[in-house]
């Protein structure tokens, strides 16, 4: 690059910051408005249109019985053999292990992982997992990390279904920064909007590459 291109491209720059605040950035002419964790939470309405806009799939369980119903048809139509199921208040709320062995399918619990689980979970068909929230504006489950929560059961089988309670259900991030502002972190937040997918290869759109192929998303009604 010779010196009068690389003065325009500097000059271009400082054109456009022109005006900007001590650090150095633009400052907006009025303050953001953010929505706090008080505002009315999501329904499951609001969730399923935003989830199901980026291309995972939605179904409302009103008791255990519809939501294991839920699993089992999930597990049918994605042809599920095997099965890795967190340790989840949520998840024993509904039975979920004994409908995934009752459909036939093998359940391996986080204490069944080698210590590098990563390579035995990509040969597992399924994921099931709780959430520890559920942003209505994005349709995103916010998945939290801990012993008996890993993050591999999430984002590596082919094929991961989510039980989300109606009362984990918030209406945004705002309201989701409070949540977590107020409680010890935990070792990793995974915000999950959507399937895995990419476009970066000359703009080619695939399914798949950092996660699962497919997101089946149950709502818990009674929860």
């Amino acid at each position: 690059m010779n010196a009068s291109a690389k003065m325009a491209i500097l000059g271009r720059l400082r054109a456009a910051v022109h005006g900007a605040g001590p650090s150095g950035f633009p400052r907006r002419a009025t303050a953001l408005p953010l929505r706090r964790a008080d505002a009315a939470a999501a329904n499951f309405d609001v969730f399923a249109r935003a989830l199901t806009a980026l291309g995972p799939t939605f179904e409302l369980a009103k008791s255990p019985e519809q939501a294991r119903a839920a699993i089992v048809g999930a597990m049918a139509r994605h042809d599920v053999k095997t099965a890795v199921a967190w340790d989840h208040a949520d998840l024993a709320a509904v039975g979920a292990a004994a409908a995934i062995e009752g459909a036939g399918a093998t359940v391996l619990a986080p204490a069944d992982l080698p210590e590098r689980a990563c390579p035995s979970l990509a040969a597992v068909d399924m994921g099931i997992t709780g959430a520890a929230y559920a942003l209505g504006a994005t349709g995103s489950l916010i998945l939290t990390a801990g012993p008996t929560m890993p993050r591999c059961a999430a984002l590596v089988p082919r094929l991961h279904v989510a039980l989300v309670a109606r009362s984990r259900l918030l209406p945004d991030l705002p309201a989701l920064t409070d949540r977590l502002a107020g409680a010890p972190m935990p070792s990793a937040v995974n915000c999950v909007t959507g399937v895995s997918s990419t476009g970066d290869i000359e703009f080619v759109y695939v399914r798949g590459v950092h996660g699962p192929l497919s997101v089946h998303v149950i709502g818990l009604d009674w929860l």
